[in-house]
């Protein structure tokens, strides 16, 4: 039945996206006959076997059709209604789009691509939608189907739609915008850490840039790092920013370039940071300056990169407002590295280690390690923190598989130590430290028995056959439970 009415829905539609006021009286008009229908009382039927009787059960079967189908036809008619309405901004829009795009886009040959196939999609109503974001997802799914620029999109953003619009230097201007984001994220500097053997972390969300504050939040965070034995920079998930903030990392956190020495921009690096292991990591969330850094680093040879590819929007952009609330970014650059001549639009940037995102970390951290345990001249205790570090690292990176009717035979009682087997695993008690944690849940550091006991610090748990050796920190600071033996 419905393939019936398919056309009529068809033509009622088309009528109302440019007749809204036709939706109204059709309205009135199904719900007049609906209601007609029903007009007939269940009292008249008497004999449920007589003819009548099984006429009015058809009549009312029809009824309830009539009533669904007005239902539907009503929903539809409104939802035509709702598109009407909001198809003249929709198109406005799109003009907008067209002429940023034109006028801006930095492969001219792909202009009238892009141009034509917005122009395709809004002949055929298919941004003609009440929704914003779901307004922007089909627009971003043309622009990419055109181009395949991770810098060509349009953005839901009222904020900053308003921003472009305000006089740059005011109050309420694009600049005063990306000040008060970047003092809220000190410029994308969001952590500082020590790691095991004194490897120096920072984590750089983005890149955003404050005259007279950011670089000096760069150059203390520099200051900090120096002191490591190696560095890992952190740029998962970093969508980019502002191209001076990335300049000032290449200056303030890079060797200067082997390859090229008087490169200008080489020159003003510190010749510090060529003694240390620098390690970048990345993953498919970063993108544009992140890229650019993590790129000419690369091709310099002055970092080592670490995670899963990036997202290769490599072009330059700027944004424009797009009335009534969206903000459109359009490429219009195309860097080129001078050593590889190119660049990694849409290629994104392979990393030297690859690694799920996940585990970039730890997969740096035990690179780092490595290669401060293979100087020759590094002291014992060092070397066993090393390896102390580097046995939990592993662990990460690629859990032990345990047979777990092995596991259930390490539980037991060692002296004031008790092992205690649930489902998650192996439980950590200890009656000699009641302030301690108690229950904790032991971590697999190998298939031969080696746990850590997380909640005390640098302790693990050998389990053998007939003792539990406690480890503090390093394998010659130990404790030595016999297992209890059972009459």
């Amino acid at each position: 039945m419905i393939s019936l009415f398919s056309p009529l829905f068809k033509s009622m539609a088309e009528r109302a996206h440019h007749f809204p006021q036709i939706t109204v009286c059709l309205q009135e008009r199904l719900f007049h006959l609906c209601r007609q229908r029903r007009a007939r009382p269940y009292s008249a039927i008497i004999d449920p076997w007589s003819t009548s009787q099984r006429n009015d059960m058809k009549a009312e079967k029809t009824n309830a059709i009539a009533r669904h189908l007005f239902v539907f036809i009503s929903t539809l008619l409104l939802s035509s209604v709702a598109l009407a309405q909001a198809a003249p901004d929709r198109t406005a829009a799109i003009r907008q789009i067209q002429q940023r795009v034109d006028e801006t886009y930095v492969v001219p040959e792909l202009r009238p691509v892009i141009i034509a196939q917005l122009e395709r999609a809004r002949l055929a109503h298919r941004y003609d939608v009440a929704d914003p974001d779901l307004f922007v997802t089909r627009v971003n799914e043309d622009l990419q189907a055109a181009a395949h620029d991770g810098h060509l999109y349009l953005a839901n953003d009222q904020a900053q739609y308003a921003a472009l619009l305000a006089p740059p230097e005011s109050k309420e201007g694009i600049e005063a915008y990306r000040h008060a984001l970047a003092v809220r994220n000190h410029s994308g500097l969001t952590k500082l850490e020590i790691l095991t053997g004194n490897v120096r972390y920072l984590r750089l969300e983005r890149f955003q840039w404050i005259p007279g504050i950011t670089a000096k939040a760069y150059d203390d965070a520099a200051d900090f790092l120096q002191d490591g034995d190696a560095i890992i920079i952190d740029l998962r998930s970093n969508g980019g920013g502002n191209s001076e903030a990335a300049d000032y990392f290449s200056r303030v956190f890079l060797a200067p370039d082997p390859r090229r020495p008087g490169d200008p921009a080489s020159r003003g690096r510190n010749a510090a940071w060529a003694n240390k292991r620098l390690y970048l990591l990345v993953d498919g969330g970063g993108a544009s300056a992140a890229e650019a850094v993590a790129y000419g680093a690369q091709q310099e040879k002055t970092a080592w990169i670490v995670g899963s590819t990036t997202y290769g929007a490599a072009n330059n952009n700027k944004r424009f407002a797009i009335a009534p609330q969206f903000v459109l970014s359009v490429s219009y650059n195309r860097p080129i590295n001078p050593i590889s001549g190119t660049n990694w639009e849409g290629v994104g940037v392979k990393p030297d280690i690859s690694v799920a995102a996940e585990r970039a970390l730890d997969a740096a951290l035990g690179a780092a390690l490595d290669h401060l345990g293979s100087a020759k001249d590094v002291m014992p205790e060092r070397l066993a923190e090393y390896r102390w570090a580097r046995t939990a690292i592993e662990a990460r990176l690629h859990p032990p598989k345990i047979d777990p009717a092995r596991m259930s035979g390490w539980a037991g009682t060692f002296g004031t130590i008790e092992i205690k087997r649930s489902e998650a695993g192996l439980l950590f008690y200890r009656s000699d430290r009641p302030k301690r944690p108690q229950g904790v849940l032991m971590v697999p550091l190998d298939d031969q028995g080696l746990f850590g006991v997380p909640g005390y610090s640098d302790l693990r748990a050998k389990i053998g056959p007939t003792e539990v050796v406690l480890l503090h920190g390093a394998e010659d600071a130990r404790e030595v439970f016999a297992r209890n033996v059972t009459r």
